[in-house]
Parts: C-alpha cells; structure tokens; sequence
C-alpha cells in the first residue's frame, strides 16, 4: 500500500488529508487548505451569470489569462492575481508540494467616519472568491454558500484513517519462522529488522558483525527510504569506480579497464558528460516512473474505495473516482510513453510476457454489487424517491420494478427493508429477465422467479406455478434478502437474516435483473453492496440442494 500514500495526501499541505472536500474537476483538497488559496475578487470581475458552485463540472468558470496568471512552465506554483483590483500584495508562500499558498487576507480597517452622517452612503463592494485546483489548475468562482456548496469526502477520511493505523502497526521480525515477533532493532547494514532472540542468534555483537550499526525500528523504516544512493563499481574491477563511458561498446567503464588495453583503442567520454548529454532519457524514464507511481497509487485507493460499507459515501464519489480515472489514462495515452531519445538509444518495451501472465491470471469474481432501483423500465405506476433506493406504488394492482443492474455470473445478495405494511399485501422479491411483464405479480409470467409472502407465510413463485409454501411472514421493518449464486446457479430468499424454505429456484442461466413487485399498501428500501451471509460458502453445485 505505500504507493497509494501520495494519493491520500493533500497537494497543497503534502500531508494526509484533513476533511477533505471535493472539487468539481474531483481532484480532493484538505478544507484548511482550500480556505488559504481562496482569492477575494471583485464582483465587477465576475458576472453573476458566470458564477460557479461546486455541484458539477459542467459548473467550470474558466477565468481570462489576461486576468491572472495562474500556471506557466517556467513556475509550477500559483502566480499572482495582478489582473484584480483585490489581488494581493503581500509575498505568497509554498507548500511542502511546491503549490503557492497566500497568506490569510488581513481585514480591512473600516473607513473612517464623516463628521456628519451620510445616509445614502453605499455599502462596501461586495466580492466574490476564486478557488484554483492546485492538480489541473481549473478556477472556480464560488457561489453564496462558498466552501460549504463543496461536498465532505467521507471515504477519502476512511481511507487514510485505515492507512495510518496500518502504517503505526509494529513492525515485526524477518526472520522469526512462525509468529514473527516484535522487531527491537534493525541493521542498517544487513538491512533486516530483528526482533531480541534473533539478533542474539544470527546477529552476535562480536567477530565481523560488531561494527554494523543497530537502530531502533521506526529510525530503520525512515533509513530505508532515505539511504543515499550507493556509488556504482565497476563489474570487473571492484574496487574502482565507473568513471568513463566507451560510446562503441555503450558501457560505463573505470580507468583500470582503459589501462588494461580492453577498451584502450575505443573512444570514451566522461560519464558525467554522457549523462547531461542523454539527460533526455533519464527525464523520460524518471516522468514514466513518476506517472506509474501515481497510477499505481491511484489503483490502490480505487481498490481501498470499494472495501468501503458506506453507500452514500460511496456513491458520492463513485462518479468523481471514475473521471479521475478516465482522465490518468487518457494522460497515458497523449505521450506519456512517446519516445525522445536519441538514436544512441534503442528503448523497447516488451509487453508480450506481461500479457501472457495477464490472461493466466484467475480473477475472482467480487461479490459486492451496487444499484439502485430502474425508474426507466419500472411501471408508470411505481413512484421513487430516495435517490432511486425507496419504492412504493400508486396503484392497488401489483406493478413491478427492475434494478439498473443485471448479473450473469458471479455470487450476489441485497436487501430490502419493508416502510410500510398496511392491509397484508403480497409483495414478490427476485430476479428477472428484462422483458418481464410489469402489470402483475412477480413470478406469474415465465420470465421471473420470486418469493411472495403475507403478514404469515411464503411461496415460491415462476410462470405462475405456487410452491414450498412456508410459515413465517413479514411486517413493517421486515429485511428480506435475495441471495443469486451463478457458481450453484441457485437463488436462496431470506426473511430477517434466517434462509426461507429450501433452495428456491435451480438451474439459472443467463442474465438476470433484481426485481420486486408491489401495490400502494408498500414500501421497500433496497440496500445492496453487502457481504455475503455467514452461513453461506459459495462454491461447486449441492446435489442435496440445500445450504443450511
């Protein structure tokens, strides 16, 4: 996970991230540090039209450069505003991340008072704030509700609170064979944390071993990031350093291999000339390696971003993450990998063995699915709310309602709630092909399998054939859960965390829609990226046909 810790850090302060906010290009910013790179501008600057909030991208206020100037090659900071009548004038400062912070803005002192009282005096001039995303350098005129309109990354918080109790764990013994202790000291020679018996067994403070230096742990941890790059040696002479570069061979090579008559008769050049000389190289492979570290680092928290059990937390970001992600790989694909070297080079990156292990990899399917309700394919008469999580019906008749996801392989389960439960109604909760009739119960036509149930038992229900009748209903906070395994290809329901009846429904192929079908008499709450239950185990076909 270390590479994922830059992306948990805030490009402005360059330290963890300290309630976070989102910006609409869905780069993220410490809310402390969003306040110190505000910029006061005058209304007269901004037209009320043009102002922005932090709603959407599409809410962009791309500020004239003949304003301010807000980037430039030659300074990777923030410059001045000189183009407002508000700019500052006092030096801005920079961050540990090379990102230009201006200072608080002093309070004006209040004018000073006529001696006579002027009561149609104007009120101060109203002013605006500017905000500039430190990452992509979009500005952003904010709205009346200011930082405020910006919404609160609780799952970027999580995250980095999970990496900052894993990064505090002790750190153990490396080579303790079974139930690695805690490590007291390390070597920096050896490079190896030790815990007390095993230093005293492999690493004795006598003979050879003595001289090497021993350092607590967390001092080691830092050593090991910071340690000085070692000075290289020649392969053939150990003991001399390379010096030289033979063009003809297009090796480093030291004095005693020239002194030799190896490449006496060659043509070579101070290394260090060389190295200015194809400096472009080192700056290509150093900007690749920089780029894949973020990538990589961005990878790691998308993954961290999925473990999260917060469904409003996740799907505030969800759509932020993806244009993030969009947008680091169409980074990649405009140059980032374009060759600049000279024709003393020859760079081929071989992707041919990568690919191979790639499609030998056997990916497990994740089990955790999120979606809402489907008010497109849903019937006229089903009304939503909650953002699309809440359903119930306007319509004594049952009409029938489709999730916006369908499955065909993998194990899946949700949940849903019961609201209200008036007069024992018969709501069906399943799957569905997606030409599902919409007008009657779930489960009478050919194209859906679902459990329906009263206020006192259940039935098992496909192409209008009743079956498994079983005791035990349902009523208001009711949970009933769908449990779709394609590895079985089975479906199981749940009445309050208890399997209903046997194995429901056998044999499933295809692709398959969550579905449920109710009257004005209900109302459900979905809830889906769960786990799967405890009992279950998902894996090869049960011939009894029973999980419990």
């Amino acid at each position: 996970m270390d590479e994922m810790e830059e992306e948990l850090k805030c490009p402005v302060c360059g330290s963890f991230y300290r309630e976070p906010i989102i910006l609409p290009c869905s780069h993220n910013i410490c809310l402390a540090c969003a306040r110190n790179i505000l910029v006061q501008t005058p209304d007269a600057e901004s037209p009320q039209s043009s102002r922005a909030s932090g709603s959407g991208v599409s809410d962009y206020d791309y500020l004239d450069l003949d304003k301010m100037s807000l980037y430039s090659e030659a300074d990777s900071g923030y410059g001045s505003y000189g183009g407002f009548v508000s700019a500052p004038t006092t030096p801005c400062q920079k961050s540990p991340n090379g990102v230009r912070v201006f200072p608080p803005t002093v309070p004006q002192p209040p004018p000073q008072q006529h001696l006579l009282p002027q009561p149609g005096s104007l009120p101060p001039i109203p002013r605006n704030s500017c905000i500039t995303c430190p990452q992509c350098h979009r500005s952003l005129i904010l709205d009346d509700r200011g930082l405020r309109g910006f919404p609160k990354n609780r799952v970027l918080e999580g995250v980095v609170d999970r990496y900052q109790q894993s990064k505090a764990a002790a750190l153990k013994c490396q080579l303790c064979e079974k139930s690695p202790k805690e490590a007291t000291v390390m070597c920096e020679q050896c490079d190896v944390f030790y815990c007390d018996p095993c230093r005293l067994r492999c690493h004795p403070p006598r003979g050879p071993l003595a001289k090497h230096r021993l350092v607590p742990p967390a001092q080691g941890r830092i050593s090991r990031r910071t340690s000085p790059r070692k000075i290289s040696t020649c392969t053939e002479h150990e003991l001399e350093n390379l010096s030289m570069y033979c063009v003809q061979c297009k090796m480093p090579v030291c004095y005693q291999c020239l002194e030799e008559g190896k490449h006496g008769t060659h043509e070579v050049k101070a290394l260090g000339a060389m190295w200015k000389l194809h400096k472009v190289v080192r700056d290509q492979i150093s900007h690749c390696t920089v780029k894949l570290r973020q990538t990589t680092g961005l990878m790691e928290y998308c993954l961290e971003v999925i473990k999260e059990n917060d469904p409003s937390g996740f799907l505030q970001i969800s759509d932020a993450l993806i244009r993030r992600v969009h947008m680091t790989e169409s980074q990649w694909g405009k140059g980032t990998l374009t060759p600049r070297m000279t024709s003393d080079f020859d760079l081929t990156l071989d992707s041919g063995p990568l690919l191979q292990t790639i499609h030998q990899l056997d990916f497990v399917q994740m089990k955790v699915a999120w979606f809402t309700f489907d008010p497109v394919s849903a019937h006229p008469d089903i009304i939503f709310s909650n953002d699309n999580l809440t359903v119930t019906c306007n319509s004594y008749d049952d009409r029938v309602v489709m999730g916006n996801s369908a499955f065909s392989r993998g194990v899946h389960y949700w949940e849903m709630t019961v609201d209200r439960y008036d007069n024992h109604p018969d709501p069906a909760f399943g799957i569905a092909r997606g030409d599902v009739l919409k007008d009657v119960m779930l489960g009478k036509d050919d194209k859906a399998w679902a459990m329906y149930v009263d206020n006192n038992r259940s039935w098992f229900m496909h192409n209008n054939s009743h079956t498994n009748r079983t005791d035990g209903g349902i009523s208001k906070g009711a949970t009933i859960g769908v449990l779709l395994d394609f590895t079985r290809r089975i479906v199981i329901f749940l009445i309050n965390d208890e399997q209903q009846g046997p194995v429901a429904f056998e044999g499933l192929e295809g692709v398959y829609y969550p579905a449920i079908s109710l009257n004005r008499n209900v109302q459900v709450t979905l809830h889906t990226g769960l786990p799967i239950p405890d009992f279950y185990t998902p894996g090869e076909a049960d011939p009894t046909g029973s999980v419990c």
